[in-house]
């Protein structure tokens, strides 16, 4: 048995220790003396515990506690230790220490202690909690963290970062949980197939995605997936989530700094280029950035540089200069796609880009650059040659040296070789005796006040000379504050002072002559000093001096208006102004009348000298013509009178009109054959009747000046194509054709009077059909000019009719004048209708043409110039009314607001027949509230009614608060056919106008023209 124990003692790996309590001494196996390393060779003594040097002071003292209590406890005791200790080579080894008291029958017979090496598993441990240490740190670093995915669970589960990066309470999600981090469904589907997905051929995915604005706005996440084992059966899915919001805004910013940069960034590699940005696409002329990739650089490079040499071989000495110095920046020639130039400033920058050399390139357009530096010198050069032409030059005066540098151009004016020639020596040597004080005092007080100063001085020159300059100066000042320099200008006015003393001695022999003019004359100086005057100047403005020569205009007259001061002003600019009546007051008070005229007067070189004043008293004349504009008022108002009455008398004439013509077109819709014939004459002498008013009314106009044109945006194919329609009944009746051409390019939107155009050529073309009883008549529209602001159209009207003789060409545009009175047997009209047409185009600046002869037709044309117009019209199609019945209008309601029974009763008979159901009001006030309880789809309203016009009743309907009375559309009925007129209904909101008497097919294309525009806006 003792050499079981011994063999275990001895043999085993577990280091044992024993104390002995009867003889104080300790012992220990050979295990635990290889354990600590202890010297083979040492002595070991007994009585002392060796390996206390080993441990550390908090393990030695916790031992030598746990060995007191060991070694006096009269009861078993275990206690164990986990040491780390170092060994006398230095080593550190880890252990598991344990030890119990041996007991006999009352005392403590020994301690026994066991030593375990547990270095190796303490060091894997160790490593791994230092591996878990870095990867907790890596995690915050990176913003990453870890998690993995049961298949068989269906359970994700995350580590403490990834949970610190979701803001997560729960380390287990399952997928609905694992949703509430994605802001975008389609990303959680699509990781929710990635994974699901996995297998051995696709064993990873990695996809980025939006987070939900619950975990903070505007983050982002990158999740990269792994499938670690080899059966679906066990399988688990191993993965990383990465917060890549920081690199997001990264590349956002790096994206607007590249893609939003006004200058080119391109990136070139061996191959050519092969990224680029907006700017460099645009710069190149290229349609699209992969147009550009397609070239190579040495495409957007001319042949040859300005220097001379080739783009090729300049390009490789760049690009060695970039790679040798690590930038380069340098001007170079480029070319766009179209193959226009131009110049940039070219920054190279070599990198590497997917283990590649490249070269980031950046070109700075500097076209506008080099041109404002060509044009600064040309500046400068134009002002050193305006100085030499000018006999000026600019100078410094350096205070702190007190010594003058002048400009080249003052070569000239002191009469020296080169600037550098110019001795810089004090100011004052070169300038007379009889200036210097001043000039001294005048420096001095520019210095002090800090002014600019002017001054005209006599210098003395190097040759003996003697000159006279202007010198302008102004005080610069430096930044401590003080005034440092003094910069300006000399002009050499030699010359000038020359041709003064000349002038004066002219002056004096022509203030002889003036004085003796028997008109009211006089010449003053650029000053309105006067030179010279007139004894006649001074017996009409009853001035008491005799001699004005020097004395200032003002103050001899100091009652002069301010108005004739500033025309003053203007002359001595070189402006000339008259005046054929102005007033003032002399100064025994009475008002006179002066026909004036002020103009500048020149010197030899062109300068002006000062202005003429010339007066003429007419007095007499004035109130001779106030006399006569009397008279002229008085035809005024009688012209007024005559024009109200014509207004009044077109409407009271044209309202039974409109009775007789609109139950005419009723009758011969179910007339007898033989009443039909009767009511086609009625019906054709009515019709003539109205436009005899018409013509009359509209000459009568033109013949009083009170034709105005309006300028406002029309379309000029839906004027043509409305004349057309209107005439084309006639020319069917008569069995012609009436065809219409138009170019292609003709503008659809100009600017003018299409009131007047068409009034033009409706009366060309009804003549047309009129004197056509065989073939067509053409109506033709083409552009002769057009240019930026304006486009000039050539219309023509063309016809097969019976010709007019060339000796009658002139006459027919006469008054009242026809080309023979059987034509007016014949057809009948008042002569008027080209006369009106010949005064309308000449107010507009143009005239109209004629190319005619008898039997063969005749071709009426003229140019108009018309501004452009960007308005985009609606697509207005209108109903054809001819050849067919009126198709029905049922559904339709209409408010006739009107006072004349005659009228409503014809209106209403056709509404009949159109299925249209109508209400009237017969007045203002009725027509307002009536529209407020109905909804009526539109409202024919007269002009001119009792209680409430037909102006106030539409602007009270469009002040209503609802947006449907504000849309209803409002046609105006006026038996007048003054233009003033219309133009007022459009100014209180009507949309349209209908004249009385009315033509039945008008009136059905007007209600179904915007019957047709009100359904389709609803």
């Amino acid at each position: 048995m003792q050499n079981l124990v011994n063999h275990i003692f001895e043999d085993t790996f577990v280091g044992y220790w024993l104390w002995d309590a009867s003889s104080n001494l300790n012992s220990c196996n050979p295990t635990l003396l290889n354990l600590l390393a202890y010297p083979p060779e040492a002595t070991l003594n007994a009585s002392e515990v060796f390996w206390y040097d080993y441990l550390s002071a908090s393990d030695l003292f916790a031992f030598q506690n746990a060995f007191e209590e060991l070694s006096q406890t009269i009861e078993p005791r275990n206690i164990s230790f986990k040491w780390r200790l170092k060994l006398p080579n230095q080593e550190v080894r880890y252990v598991r220490a344990g030890f119990r008291n041996l007991l006999n029958d009352f005392s403590v017979e020994a301690v026994v202690g066991s030593f375990i090496d547990i270095t190796e598993e303490t060091l894997q441990l160790l490593g791994a909690q230092r591996e878990e240490k870095l990867y907790q740190h890596t995690s915050q670093l990176g913003k990453s963290g870890a998690w993995e995915f049961d298949l068989s669970k269906n359970w994700f589960y995350f580590n403490h970062p990834a949970l610190k990066i979701l803001h997560q309470p729960s380390a287990r999600v399952d997928w609905e949980g694992l949703k509430g981090i994605f802001a975008q469904t389609d990303d959680f589907l699509s990781f929710e197939r990635n994974v699901k997905a996995l297998s051995p051929s696709y064993s990873t995915f990695t996809l980025e995605f939006e987070a939900n604005k619950s975990l903070g706005t505007g983050r982002w996440f990158r999740i990269i997936a792994e499938l670690k084992s080899a059966t679906i059966s066990s399988t688990k899915v191993f993965g990383i989530i990465q917060d890549i919001t920081d690199f997001k805004l990264f590349d956002e910013r790096l994206n607007v700094i590249f893609e939003r940069s006004t200058d080119a960034h391109l990136v070139f590699d061996e191959n050519g280029i092969i990224d680029c940005n907006a700017a460099a696409v645009q710069m190149l002329g290229c349609d699209d950035k992969a147009t550009l990739l397609r070239y190579h650089p040495a495409h957007f490079s001319p042949d040859f540089q300005p220097d001379g040499i080739t783009s090729f071989e300049k390009s490789k000495k760049m690009d060695a200069l970039a790679r040798q110095n690590g930038y380069h920046r340098f001007e170079w020639l480029h070319k766009r796609l179209d193959g226009t130039t131009f110049l940039a400033e070219v920054t190279l920058n070599p990198i590497r880009l997917n283990q590649k050399d490249a070269l980031l390139v950046v070109w700075h357009d500097i076209t506008e650059r080099k041109k404002a530096e060509a044009k600064l010198a040309n500046t400068q050069l134009l002002l050193a040659e305006t100085q030499v032409l000018t006999h000026s030059a600019s100078w410094v005066l350096d205070l702190s040296t007190y010594t003058n540098t002048y400009s080249s151009a003052a070569c000239e004016i002191f009469e020296i070789e080169n600037v550098s020639s110019f001795p810089k020596i004090n100011p004052l040597d070169w300038i007379d005796e009889s200036a210097k004080a001043h000039y001294q005092q005048v420096l001095e007080q520019a210095i002090q006040t800090e002014e600019e100063f002017e001054i005209e001085l006599l210098i003395n020159l190097q040759n003996g000379k003697k000159k006279v300059i202007r010198k302008i100066g102004k005080p610069t000042i430096s930044e401590s504050g003080k005034v440092d320099k003094i910069i300006g200008a000399i002009l050499d006015i030699t010359q000038e002072r020359k041709d003064q003393e000349a002038i004066l001695i002219k002056q004096e022999q022509f203030a002889s002559f003036i004085t003796n003019t028997p008109a009211a004359i006089a010449i003053f100086d650029t000053k309105l000093n006067y030179i010279a005057y007139s004894q006649h100047w001074i017996d009409s403005l009853l001035i008491k001096e005799q001699d004005l020569v020097g004395k200032n205009h003002y103050e001899v007259l100091p009652y002069i208006p301010q108005k004739w001061k500033e025309i003053n002003d203007l002359c001595l600019k070189g402006e000339i102004h008259h005046s054929e009546s102005d007033s003032f007051t002399r100064t025994d008070g009475k008002q006179e009348w002066i026909r004036w005229d002020v103009r500048p007067w020149y010197m030899d070189a062109g300068e002006i000298g000062g202005i003429i004043i010339c007066i003429d008293v007419i007095t007499d004349q004035i109130e001779a013509q106030n006399t006569l504009i009397l008279a002229k008022e008085e035809a005024e108002q009688a012209a007024v009178a005559k024009t109200q009455f014509l207004s009044t008398m077109s409407h009271e004439i044209r309202t039974p009109m409109n009775a007789v013509i609109g139950i005419t077109h009723l009758l011969m819709q179910n007339a007898r054959e033989d009443q039909a014939e009767y009511l086609k004459i009625l019906k054709f002498s009515a019709e003539n009747l109205l436009v005899l008013i018409n013509d009359i009314l509209d000459f009568n106009k033109i013949e009083a000046g009170k034709i105005t044109f309006e300028e406002v945006d029309f379309n000029l194919k839906d004027l043509l194509l409305n004349i057309r329609a209107a005439l084309l009944q006639k020319a069917i009746d008569k069995g012609i054709q009436l065809k219409l051409l138009m170019e292609d390019d003709l503008p659809e939107a100009v600017k003018g009077d299409s009131v007047r155009i068409g009034q033009i050529l409706t009366n060309l073309v009804s003549n047309a059909v009129k004197f056509t009883d065989y073939g067509r008549v053409t109506i033709s529209a083409s552009i002769l000019k057009k240019d930026a602001d304006s486009t000039t159209i050539t219309f023509e009207v063309k016809d097969t009719g019976i010709g007019i003789p060339q000796d009658k060409w002139d006459s027919i545009f006469d008054s009242f004048t026809q080309a023979s009175s059987e034509t007016t047997r014949k057809y009948g009209g008042t002569g008027l209708g080209l006369t009106i047409t010949k005064r309308l185009l000449e107010l507009q600046g143009s005239k109209i043409q004629l190319e005619s002869a008898p039997g063969e037709g005749s071709t009426f044309y003229f140019d108009l110039r018309l501004k452009n117009s960007s308005f985009q019209f609606k697509k207005r199609t209108e109903p054809d009314m001819t050849n067919q019945k009126h198709p029905s209008l049922k559904g339709l309601k209409l408010l006739i607001a009107d006072d004349n029974r005659i009228n409503i009763i014809v209106a209403q008979q056709f509404f009949k027949r159109w299925d249209i159901e109508s209400d009237v009001a017969e007045n203002g006030v009725l027509a307002v509230q009536m529209v407020q309880q109905s909804d009526y789809d539109m409202v024919l309203m007269d002009l001119q009614m009792p209680e409430m016009d037909g102006y106030e009743a539409t602007k009270s309907i469009r002040a209503l608060s609802n947006d449907r009375f504000a849309q209803i559309p409002i046609i105006a009925l006026t038996a007048s056919a003054m233009l003033d007129i219309k133009d007022k209904a459009f100014s209180v909101g009507m949309n349209d106008y209908i004249s009385k008497p009315f033509n039945p097919d008008d009136l059905y294309r007007k209600i179904a023209l915007y019957k047709k525009e009100n359904t389709q806006e609803v």
